[in-house]
């Protein structure tokens, strides 16, 4: 009987390339067809874009450590995808700039898009499971956002924050109205109904601009620097002011109904001679700064709100233009 030994081995060649494939890297992501498909659904929501024509300049937008897991071979094939599209793409200064991120966090992939259209910010988000990164067919999720300017004045606005009453949903504002630190509530028509004075109370505007108001089971506080007002919509002239350490809000966070992952809202605010860059960013963002998203601002952005919605959250700014405080509402709204 012929022993194992005798008998004649495999072609070496083969046997060779059989070990190596057990040990093999996975596929560099230029092959992935994970990272391609996300592309294409990019381009193709920006493509859906009301009233978009090209040509567009584009900018990419990735941190340099994550650049060297994914290359950057997806971004020329977002520009062909475009293309594919009847988008040209150019590096005319003058054209419509487009702003393109790629981010991570530990548990997603955030591609985005962002553009200004008819004088509207139109962004588009497709964010797809981190441990699907070398899957072929990983779950999407298509999200935008959506901002809509819902209040204006010539009054200074220091802060916004739903205030619920009997016609919907209406707004509180902490303002400076008649010379006078003001709560201003407005209807759900954005229509003025009620204005009560701090000033009695000892609450005025400090060389420092900035305030916040919160409600909190029927109550509202107003924050402002080195002191706390409480008071009772229902008891106005029983407000009680008292020198404390404010301590300010956090990052207002956004969650869509269609991805679990959730955004944090943040903005530089230091300069109020220029316009100011909102950022969505993810909140568990494997590294400092990765931004995946930006909307321009007409001015200076002095307050982020979250909602009762954990989709929305209200944003101040000053529009340097015409001089008006406005009140923007932000959503991350699903489909394109």
């Amino acid at each position: 009987m012929r022993s194992f030994l005798d008998r004649p081995l495999p072609c070496l060649p083969l046997l060779l390339s059989f070990a190596l494939s057990l040990f093999a890297a996975p596929s560099s992501p230029q092959e992935n067809p994970f990272l391609d498909d996300a592309v294409r659904q990019l381009a193709e929501r920006v493509s859906a874009i009301p009233n978009l024509h090209g040509p567009l300049r584009l900018q990419f937008l990735q941190d340099a450590s994550f650049a060297a897991d994914t290359g950057k071979e997806w971004q020329e094939n977002f520009r062909k995808e475009l293309e594919k599209r009847r988008l040209a793409v150019t590096e005319d200064s003058a054209a419509i700039l487009l702003r393109v991120g790629l981010a991570e966090t530990p548990t997603q992939l955030v591609l985005s898009a962002g553009l200004r259209v008819s004088d509207k910010d139109e962004i588009r988000l497709v964010t797809l499971p981190r441990s699907s990164f070398r899957a072929a067919n990983a779950p999407a999720a298509q999200v935008r956002i959506e901002k809509q300017l819902v209040y204006q004045s010539a009054e200074r606005i220091f802060d916004a924050t739903p205030f619920p009453s009997m016609s919907g949903a209406g707004l509180l504002l902490l303002a400076y109205r008649n010379a006078e630190l003001s709560l201003v509530r407005l209807d759900a028509n954005r229509e003025m109904r009620e204005s009560i004075s701090l000033a009695t109370a000892g609450a005025h505007p400090s060389r420092d601009p900035h305030g916040e108001v919160l409600v909190h089971a029927g109550d509202i506080w107003i924050l402002l620097p080195g002191k706390t007002c409480q008071l009772s919509w229902s008891a106005p002239g029983d407000t009680k002011c008292r020198a404390a350490k404010s301590v300010w809000r956090g990052p207002t966070t956004l969650t869509p109904s269609c991805d679990a992952g959730a955004w944090k809202l943040l903005a530089e605010g230091n300069d109020w001679t220029t316009p100011d860059l909102l950022q969505l960013v993810p909140e568990d963002s494997a590294r400092k700064g990765n931004a995946a998203l930006l909307s321009d601002f007409p001015g200076p952005i002095l307050s982020i709100n979250g909602e009762e919605n954990l989709a929305s959250a209200l944003v101040v700014t000053r529009n340097l233009r015409t001089g008006n405080y406005e009140v923007y509402k932000i959503t991350l709204a699903c489909g394109n």
